[in-house]
């Protein structure tokens, strides 16, 4: 059985973001990203305020460089998910609609994730660890294919 997302059936996004202050974490999806073909270039942040700066830079200097896809984790230090994603909708920059948001979280706080859930840029709540089933479920929703 091949690893992988169906590369006859699914298309290669640009781009992906992980923002985790997890270094393992993001090591793994990282690997079963790139594994699965789903795309050949991942960035990590381990800090939420650095990746909005790499957003607000590459949407001025190289925009079709910006993230098709960020998985972000709701528990972090200096700025969490949550907070990310309210300073990721009040930026005054020309993001393209096809950069979607995905927490990916292993938060079991009701609160936390309802709240993640409701926040409009929020695609999906993913549980850790992410797997190559859940990229192809992630491929056939949000059209990938």
């Amino acid at each position: 059985m091949e690893y992988g997302v169906n590369r006859a059936s699914h298309s290669k996004v640009n781009s992906v973001s992980l923002v985790d202050d997890d270094v393992v974490s993001n090591l793994l999806t990282s690997n079963t990203i790139q594994k699965s073909g789903f795309t050949n270039k991942v960035s990590a942040f381990e800090n939420a305020r650095e990746a909005l700066k790499e957003i607000v830079r590459l949407s001025y200097s190289n925009p079709d460089e910006l993230p098709e896809l960020i998985f972000l984790d709701i528990s972090m230090p200096v700025m969490d998910g949550l907070e990310f994603l309210d300073e990721f909708a009040k930026l005054d920059i020309p993001i393209p609609d096809k950069c979607k948001v995905f927490m990916l979280s292993s938060s079991i706080n009701p609160s936390e994730i309802q709240k993640a859930k409701n926040h409009n840029k929020v695609c999906d709540f993913i549980s850790k660890p992410l797997t190559v089933n859940k990229l192809q479920a992630i491929c056939s929703q949000w059209g990938y294919a």
